[in-house]
């Protein structure tokens, strides 16, 4: 009995390891046997015997999405007779999918890969167990990747897919658990950025995706978790400056991942001096309150982040500090706002509590200058990272407005009007149109160049000079609040522009 207890187990050896001989399959076999197929065409082929491989070869001429189909006539069983994989050059697997007998169409998930060289391979999986010699259709079903979709591998920071377009979504997937997609975008200029993703309903309502968004410094900007039901999804905002940012998307555990396609976007509106710039921790990376009576919106995004605000005042008066948000149903107080000097001297402080929704300070009576507001949580508790909106309140001011072909120039002093004359600082308007300034302190004379147009001018001097040739202002560059400031349509007719004052708006029109 033992003996042949012992047989039996012997001969099983020897059968398994036949089998496994038998399976085994070389990248050198598939890459000398393989057929040379088209993608977007149909093959028919067999396999003869149990133990047949096929091999089978073809080339994307540019990155793309790809998938397999595989059809068949119905075996009626639920055995497995095919095992279809596609490897890329080094031998990774990309796709792969079994066909039952009852199967008659099936198809891969989709890949979102590279060009070049891919290899496909055809086999009975069983190889004897369940065989059949009737005739398959297999179809590498390919689209050319046009920027709309992923590609692999993109599973660090170096290989990250470049988003070619702000506000256009990108379509990728999670094939494994263990898969990483990196993302890179570039910011043209400051703005309000949140990511939108969206997927189909997989009908569970954990979450199954994390996307982090990061600057190029690896500090964590947006973070995000989708549900599986939550098919259209949108994260908080950051109001971020100009420059290359990655987003990352990873599983939510490697237990809890679906590897169904997902749409990702990076929403953006460009800044036009109503949002914050983040980092702006310090007094030094202030973000610009660009005048009075204009709203500036902000987030804390974590329970240690501070906002820093600048702002100059213009005349020595009363102002309020104006503090708003949504209802967030709680009595508790969740932000303080600090207003200080340029030396750190705090002049002011108030609290904002969960339904403190416009919370608008005494008066507070100030010197012309520059001042900073400081916007932090509360406690490290009670922090809530939803938007708020921040306002220097001034009666009886009305801001000025210039615009050039369409776009409001950011000025850090805001304009002012003498003698009914608007005038500005000057290396923000010059530059808006493209000149180059230059500044001699010694004489306090400014030169801006533009091609082959030359202006010069003076502080205190009612003549400027276009290319040597003298012409008069009504209102001479002066210096204000630290500033120097130059005649708007002076400096833009300079340069050829047309310019326009709407009184209604208070705003001058620059058109180049």
């Amino acid at each position: 009995m033992f003996l042949k207890k012992r047989l039996f187990i012997f001969a099983l050896v020897l059968m398994m390891l036949f089998i496994s001989m038998c399976t085994v399959t070389t990248f050198a076999e598939m890459s000398d046997e393989a057929e040379l197929i088209s993608v977007n065409s149909k093959v028919v082929d067999n396999l003869p015997t149990g133990n047949t491989v096929r091999y089978y070869k073809f080339e994307l001429p540019e990155p793309g999405k790809v998938y397999l189909s595989f059809e068949h006539k119905n075996l009626e069983d639920i055995y497995i007779y095919w095992e279809v994989t596609m490897f890329d050059s080094l031998e990774n697997e990309v796709l792969k999918l079994e066909s039952k007998g009852r199967d008659t169409t099936s198809k891969t998930m989709n890949a979102y890969i590279d060009k070049g060289t891919y290899y496909i391979r055809v086999l009975n999986p069983s190889r004897f167990a369940a065989h059949s010699k009737s005739n398959y259709t297999l179809c590498v079903n390919y689209t050319e990747n046009k920027g709309e979709y992923e590609i692999e591998p993109n599973y660090n920071w170096e290989l990250a897919t470049e988003i070619p377009e702000i506000n256009k979504p990108i379509t990728g997937n999670i094939k494994s658990s263990g898969d990483v997609d990196f993302y890179k975008i570039t910011l043209p200029n400051p703005g309000k950025v949140n990511l939108g993703f969206n997927h189909s309903n997989i009908e569970k309502s954990f979450p199954h995706w994390k996307i982090t968004m990061f600057d190029s410094t690896e500090n964590e900007v947006l973070y995000y978790e989708s549900d599986g039901t939550s098919t259209t999804g949108k994260s908080e905002n950051a109001y971020l400056d100009a420059g290359t940012y990655y987003i990352r998307v990873t599983s939510y555990t490697s237990y809890v991942y679906s590897n169904v396609d997902y749409s990702l976007c990076v929403n953006f509106t460009e800044y036009q001096g109503e949002y914050e710039i983040e980092p702006n921790n310090s007094m030094e990376e202030a973000s610009l309150i660009i005048d009075l009576n204009e709203p500036i919106t902000g987030n804390l995004r974590h329970n240690t982040d501070k906002d820093y605000y600048k702002f100059s005042m213009p005349f020595t008066g009363k102002v309020n500090l104006v503090f708003n948000h949504s209802n967030l149903e709680s009595w508790t107080s969740h932000w303080k706002i600090a207003l200080f000097d340029t030396k750190g001297n705090k002049i002011y402080e108030m609290d904002s509590a969960g339904t403190d929704t416009e919370l608008k300070s005494k008066d507070i009576n100030l010197q012309m200058g520059i001042y900073y507001v400081r916007v932090e949580p509360w406690s490290i508790y009670s922090h809530r990272s939803v938007d708020y909106t921040l306002t220097i309140k001034a009666e009886n001011y009305f801001p000025i407005k210039v615009l050039l072909n369409g776009k409001r120039i950011i000025f850090d002093q805001q304009p002012i009007i003498d003698n009914g004359r608007t005038l500005v600082p000057l290396r923000a308007i010059f530059e808006a149109m493209n000149a180059t300034v230059s500044w001699d302190d010694k004489t306090k004379t400014v030169t801006a160049q533009k091609g082959d147009i030359a202006v010069v001018m003076v502080i205190g001097n009612n003549t400027m000079t276009k290319n040597g040739n003298q012409i008069l202002l009504d209102v001479p560059p002066q210096i204000f609040n630290g500033r120097t400031l130059v005649p708007a349509r002076a400096v833009a007719e300079s340069f050829g522009a047309k310019v326009d004052w709407d009184a209604n708006t208070r705003t001058v029109i620059i058109t180049q």
